[in-house]
C-alpha cells in the first residue's frame, strides 16, 4: 500500500473538471509540473483540505483523510507569498505550530530548525526585516516545525530571482533528504522540477498525463506534449526517416551533431542521417550555439560547440536516442 494515495479525486468547476489519480511512498519528493490552468495548485488544494473534492479519496498511511479537518490531516503548506505573521518575529513564527510543546521545547526547536535552514541567529528578527529568500526559509522551518507527514509547496521560490532559487532549491532537496520528510511540490520551472524531484508528475487539463522519475522524462516521453513541454527538441514526421511508420520522430538538441561535408547514410547505419538541412539561426549561450535548421521544411534544433561556417550541413542521430512517438 503506498504511503500516500490520491484515488478518483475530481473536481468540477463552471468551465474546468480536475481529474486526477497518482499515489507517492513515504519520503519520496514528488513533483508536479504542468502548464498554467492545468490544475497545479488546485490539487494541492484538494490535498490539503482547502477545498473538499466532489468525489474520490485521498489516504495517508492507510488512513481515509478525504472529509478530515485541514489540522487534522497532518499535512503543512509552503507558498510563494511566505505567509509570516508580521506581529511576530521570527522564532516566534516557526512556534506557531508547536503549541503542545513546553516553552523551553519550542525554543530548543525554533533553534534547531534556524540553522538547519541556515538562519543561526535569526530568532529575534522582526520578519519585516527578512529578505524574501530569507522569509521563505522561515516559512519552511515553520512548516517542519509542526512535524507533519506530508509538506506541500506551492511554487515557493517563483517570486524570487533565479539564482536566489537555485539556492534555496538545493537547501529544500538538503532538508528533505536529512530529515526523510514526504514532499509534494507544485512548480512551473522545469529546470527546478528536475533539479529537485525523485518522481515528476505532469499535468494538462486537469488531468495526470504521466508520472516519471526526472531522468526517464527527459530521455523517454510518452508523448509530444511531454516531451516538448520538458526540454527543447526536434519533431518530425517519421516516414521522412523511415519509410511507411506513422507517428513522428522526436530527438534532444543535444543528441544530434552536425557535419559540413555530407554524410552518407550507410557509412552510419546506427546514426539517423538528415542531408542537406540549411542553417536558419545560430544562437550563443556560452556554453555552446543553439543551432536553427530546416530539414525538407520542418524545423530541426542541433546542440554545437562551434557555428557551421556553410550554410548547408548534415545533421547525424544515434537511433537508439530517436523516439518514436504517436
Amino acid at each position: 500500500m503506498p504511503f500516500f494515495e490520491a484515488k478518483g479525486i475530481e473536481k468540477k468547476y463552471k468551465d474546468f473538471t480536475l481529474s486526477a489519480s497518482f499515489s507517492i511512498e513515504e519520503g519520496e519528493f514528488l513533483s508536479i509540473i504542468g502548464p498554467s490552468g492545468s490544475g497545479k495548485s488546485t490539487l494541492l488544494s484538494l490535498i490539503a483540505g482547502i477545498e473538499d473534492p466532489d468525489s474520490g479519496t485521498i489516504t495517508i498511511g492507510g488512513k481515509d483523510i478525504t472529509k478530515e479537518r485541514i489540522q487534522k490531516r497532518g499535512i503543512a503548506m509552503v507558498f510563494q507569498d511566505f505567509s509570516l505573521f508580521p506581529s511576530m518575529n521570527t522564532e516566534r513564527n516557526i512556534q506557531f505550530g508547536m503549541k503542545e510543546k513546553d516553552r523551553a521545547k519550542r525554543k530548543e526547536l525554533s533553534d534547531k530548525l534556524l540553522e538547519v535552514v541556515g538562519l543561526k541567529g535569526y530568532g529575534k528578527r522582526d520578519v519585516s526585516s527578512l529578505s524574501g529568500g530569507e522569509a521563505q526559509r522561515v516559512a519552511l522551518a515553520r512548516a517542519i516545525a509542526a512535524e507533519p507527514r506530508i509538506i506541500l509547496f506551492d511554487e515557493p521560490l517563483s517570486a524570487l530571482d533565479p539564482p536566489l532559487r537555485k539556492h534555496l532549491r538545493s537547501i529544500i532537496r538538503g532538508i528533505h533528504d536529512s530529515l526523510g520528510i514526504t514532499v509534494i511540490y507544485v512548480t512551473h520551472d522545469i529546470e527546478e522540477a528536475f533539479a529537485v524531484s525523485d518522481r515528476i508528475l505532469v499535468m494538462r487539463d486537469g488531468r495526470v498525463i504521466t508520472v516519471k522519475d526526472a531522468e526517464e522524462l527527459y530521455r523517454k516521453p510518452d508523448s509530444l506534449f511531454t516531451a516538448f513541454f520538458t526540454g527543447e527538441g526536434t519533431a518530425l514526421p517519421a516516414h521522412l526517416a523511415f519509410e511507411n511508420m506513422e507517428g513522428s520522430i522526436f530527438f534532444r538538441p543535444e543528441e544530434a551533431e552536425i557535419a559540413e561535408d555530407r554524410l552518407s547514410p550507410e557509412m552510419y547505419p546506427r546514426h539517423l542521417v538528415l542531408e542537406e538541412c540549411k542553417v536558419v539561426s545560430a544562437d550563443f549561450s556560452g556554453p555552446h550555439y543553439m543551432l536553427g535548421l530546416s530539414y525538407k521544411g520542418y524545423p530541426v534544433l542541433v546542440e554545437a560547440s562551434r557555428k557551421p561556417r556553410k550554410a548547408d550541413v548534415s545533421v547525424k542521430i544515434p537511433k537508439d536516442s530517436v523516439l518514436i512517438l504517436p
